[in-house]
């Protein structure tokens, strides 16, 4: 087997017969951008080879696409910076998430796990009935009637009670699809003061993880990474081929869930706590992501008529995913709407009240799949755009994830066009995130660089407009003060490429709206979840057509609200419920079978869009 050494980070490896270098990459842990999940059509995955005889295809100036390339002896290869994974700016992306918790609930934890202690009575020849009613009998005088209890606590139950001679805490979980509680542990003595839990917001492109104490409903501490599934394919209809293959669904869920694992610990050593004091994991993903963590079989989502395994999950104990917790620890996930409305967004609508309240809300999730909502307290009407990964650098030439070195703001001089930019942690510019792709979309159409069809005008002589080998393109960085060495650019493709995903989002409000008999007018409050709807800059986002051009107090940004979400469900044992009511409330809209969906959406395939009407505040 030849060694392959992998820099910047000098980790030497072996590869077996036959691997491609990313497959290689991919075995040992070690990340390198490959968008499209190795089918080599994304041309990401960038690779030098510094060292040793490889068999593989060539890019531009000597990079090796890592999904193609085979080595042929000991090779060194570098990950050069666009093709990293850069960790540490997604850490720092997150400080400014919302908190629904400290604006919207006053009332201590009411968490459906439940730490009971009891001293009781020691049995006498008058009361020698059984150990299992002598805690019935306590539980009912606290009101707690119909209680559960399974084979295995039965098993080790004389012996916990009489450890301390009958002092004891009951762990309890309330179903309150049932409302009945199930003994989950049995433990000596008093250990109410150690009651954790762990909310999750199981994302496509981002974990992010936070640990609470239940019985407070304090933060102790909170940690944000990359899905390493992003290795194996950039959005979920690449995962869901990758999973098509030998083995390839159980790698997916074993990656995530040793990634989730790792996080975990890592709050556990920041709070300086124990992984046995957590009783309950509340997870909150998409309805792919959620099939993927349970292993569950994910080709029927995407195959008509969309079919997922199920749309409810049952409530699992951690190791029945063979995660190292205790042996009583439980897992929830949120209940999904459809395929492609999942448990994320049932979570975010749920932290943010919408359904609870009067005023007609629409609410929007700026990623990949491009959810919306639109209702209030009375009904919910939902739709998936499929937007595509464009608002997430996917299909950009230069661009890239939210990392450092990622020109995230963008402001063209309307006299001599040059640019002023800003990046993530002000490191030299690598490439373009999302954010940053809306903003020199925007800016190029104000300073009149571009026409409402998102053609460069030709009759402006620049030398930043320039025609390359991918069409026209303005060049937003010189080579010289890039960090990759190279121009980065913005092309007439990428432009096509974000107005489809901005049209797709546009005309489906439309249709939501259409499908009732209201108009933008209408809409009192629009929210923009999700962690890219909190860096995106509101007038630019309307200026493209994005957003309806309403005024600018209905506009609410709210943050990662499905992990406010599933912290929620941590801490109150009602919020499964209005999880479940929520569905129940949803009427989701299949766009693409949806009559006017596609004459709408051609008609947002303009910058901002072809009824200029709709946007009175961006006529030029």
């Amino acid at each position: 087997m030849f060694k392959i050494k992998f820099l910047p980070y000098n980790i030497e490896v072996e590869a077996l017969p036959g691997e491609t270098i990313i497959e290689i990459a991919m075995r040992h842990g070690i990340h390198i951008n490959a968008s499209c999940g190795g089918a080599g059509v994304c041309n990401k995955c960038k690779i030098i080879i510094e060292k040793g005889k490889v068999k593989g295809e060539v890019l531009e100036d000597n990079f090796y696409k890592a999904c193609t390339t085979i080595p042929y002896s000991d090779i060194v290869v570098r990950i050069p910076v666009e093709s990293d994974i850069d960790r540490r700016a997604i850490l720092q992306k997150t400080k400014k998430r919302a908190s629904f918790l400290s604006k919207k609930i006053d009332k201590l934890p009411e968490s459906p796990f439940q730490k009971s202690y009891f001293i009781l009575p020691s049995p006498t020849i008058e009361e020698n009935f059984a150990d299992w009613i002598r805690i019935k009998k306590s539980l009912e005088q606290k009101g707690i009637l119909n209680s559960e209890i399974n084979l295995n606590i039965l098993k080790k139950l004389p012996y916990v009670l009489r450890e301390k001679n009958f002092e004891i805490t009951l762990n309890l979980y309330y179903d309150p699809r049932k409302d009945r509680y199930y003994l989950v542990d049995i433990e000596s003595g008093n250990t109410t003061f150690s009651n954790l839990g762990v909310a999750i917001d199981l994302g496509t492109t981002t974990l992010q993880v936070e640990l609470i104490d239940m019985n407070t409903g304090k933060t102790l501490a909170f940690t944000s990474d990359y899905n390493p599934q992003i290795s194996y394919g950039e959005d979920v209809i690449s995962r869901i081929e990758f999973a098509k293959r030998k083995e390839g669904l159980k790698i997916l869920a074993q990656k995530v869930r040793e990634k989730l694992v790792f996080m975990i610990e890592e709050l556990i050593k920041i709070a300086k706590r124990d992984l046995n004091e957590i009783n309950l994991i509340s997870v909150a993903g998409n309805t792919v992501m959620s099939h993927l963590f349970l292993e569950f079989e994910p080709k029927y989502l995407r195959e008509y008529p969309y079919t997922p395994v199920t749309t409810e999950f049952p409530l699992l104990f951690a190791r029945d995913l063979g995660l190292p917790f205790k042996e009583s620890t439980l897992i929830q996930l949120a209940p999904c709407k459809a395929s492609y409305i999942g448990g994320d967004i049932v979570s975010g609508v749920v932290a943010s009240f919408m359904a609870e309240e009067e005023p007609l809300t629409l609410f929007i999730d700026l990623g990949t799949n491009g959810e919306i909502v639109l209702g209030n307290k009375d009904f919910l009407i939902c739709a998936s755009c499929s937007a595509g990964p464009a608002f997430e650098g996917g299909g950009i030439k230069h661009g890239v994830r939210a990392t450092s070195g990622a020109i995230e703001a963008v402001n063209i001089d309307p006299v001599n066009f040059e640019p002023m930019i800003l990046t993530i942690n002000k490191k030299p510019p690598i490439g373009i995130c999302g954010s940053g792709i809306i903003s020199i979309l925007a800016n190029l159409f104000k300073v009149g660089l571009i026409d409402k069809a998102g053609k460069f005008r030709k009759d402006i002589k620049h030398p930043r407009i320039r025609e390359g080998e991918d069409g026209w393109e303005y060049v937003i960085v010189w080579k010289e003060n890039s960090g990759t060495g190279k121009d980065i650019v913005f092309t007439e493709a990428d432009i096509e490429n974000i107005i489809r995903a901005k049209g797709a989002m546009f005309a489906g409000c439309q249709i939501l709206l259409e499908s009732i008999g209201l108009t933008f007018e209408d809409i009192e409050r629009i929210y923009l979840a999700g962690t890219f709807g909190n860096y995106i800059d509101l007038e630019e986002a309307i200026t493209i057509g994005l957003l309806p051009d309403l005024p600018r107090e209905r506009f609410f940004f709210l943050g990662n609200t499905s992990l406010e979400g599933a912290k929620l469900a941590l801490l109150y044992k009602d919020i499964l419920l209005k999880m479940e009511k929520v569905v129940n409330m949803m009427t989701n809209i299949e766009l693409s079978v949806y009559p006017k969906y596609m004459e709408y959406y051609v008609g947002s395939l303009f910058l901002p869009h072809t009824n200029e009407n709709l946007f009175p505040s961006v006529r030029t």
